[in-house]
């Protein structure tokens, strides 16, 4: 039996319909002025085919829409806290809604498969290989960055790499939807916080030097070069980078040879100048 209800529906309401035999010249008495909706006894709209068009309304003629399906997020990220923070912020939204969180470059590639989303938030440390992996998979999936690291070196190669969009953990959690929303509009986006660092990178002309350098490195050496300018011990940028320590050897190795470096302490030293060249 089909009754005429106007106005915004309660769920308690239409739990009480569901039990209780109402009358409809009841039901009927509590119209008022407002657009009304039909509704049929004991179903709730479905909403399992979002975005897709009902019978028009009986009064206004309008055509009824179900809200669109929320775009998919995959978080990878070591810090659980960081992955439960953004899930909890990105799942509130009106726009998006997270499908899928790990904290390791193999199941995301298992799980970027099955999800498919749109969009892959990615920590340090996984970024630059396993985004080259997954844009192989889905070349226009987006890919958005949040590193501690806020050297423009590193922003540039992320972007270079195939990012669309660069964030640090520092950066506020409002900006996290506003670079959402920046990307999947077709723009790339640096954070605020960011753009004088990018910006200084660009006018120092002592940079050249250590651009060069830099870009004689792979993706893998130059994320190893950054954590020895950062302080990190070799055992710690294997556990950091998911690579055995005799890997993370090799590539001191091949780095110092490549810069054109006698030992490890030269190495340190001039990853530490280096990465405070591009900070001030």
């Amino acid at each position: 039996m089909s009754i005429r209800l106007v106005g915004e529906i309660p769920d308690f309401f239409l739990q009480s319909c569901q039990v209780m035999p109402y009358k409809q010249s009841l039901l009927q008495d509590m119209r008022t002025p407002k657009r009304a909706h039909t509704l049929t006894l004991g179903h709730r709209p479905s909403h399992a085919g979002a975005g897709r068009c009902g019978p028009p309304d009986e009064l206004s003629g309008e055509t009824l829409t179900t809200p669109s399906p929320k775009i998919k997020v995959m978080i990878v990220h070591q810090a659980c806290w960081i992955r439960r923070a953004m899930w909890r912020l990105i799942d509130e939204s009106e726009r998006f809604a997270v499908c899928a969180q790990t904290d390791n470059a193999r199941s995301a590639i298992a799980l970027f498969e099955q999800h498919q989303p749109k969009i892959v938030v990615l920590g340090p440390g996984l970024a630059l290989q396993l985004m080259k992996t997954l844009l192989k998979l889905a070349p226009a999936a987006l890919v958005l960055v949040l590193s501690w690291e806020e050297s423009a070196m590193s922003i540039c190669r992320a972007l270079r790499a195939g990012a669309t969009g660069y964030l640090t953990v520092k950066d506020g959690d409002l900006e996290l939807l506003l670079a959402l929303d920046t990307i999947t509009a077709g723009a790339c986006y640096v954070s605020k916080s960011l753009w004088n660092v990018v910006l200084k990178s660009f006018a120092h002309s002592a940079l050249a030097q250590v651009k060069a350098g830099a870009n004689l490195l792979t993706d893998r050496e130059l994320e190893v070069f950054t954590l020895i300018g950062r302080g990190t011990g070799t055992l710690e940028m294997a556990d950091e980078l998911g690579l055995s320590i005799k890997t993370v050897e090799t590539h001191q190795m091949r780095i110092k040879q490549k810069l054109n470096l006698a030992n490890a302490a030269q190495l340190r030293k001039y990853a530490v100048r280096s990465m405070s060249k591009l900070r001030a």
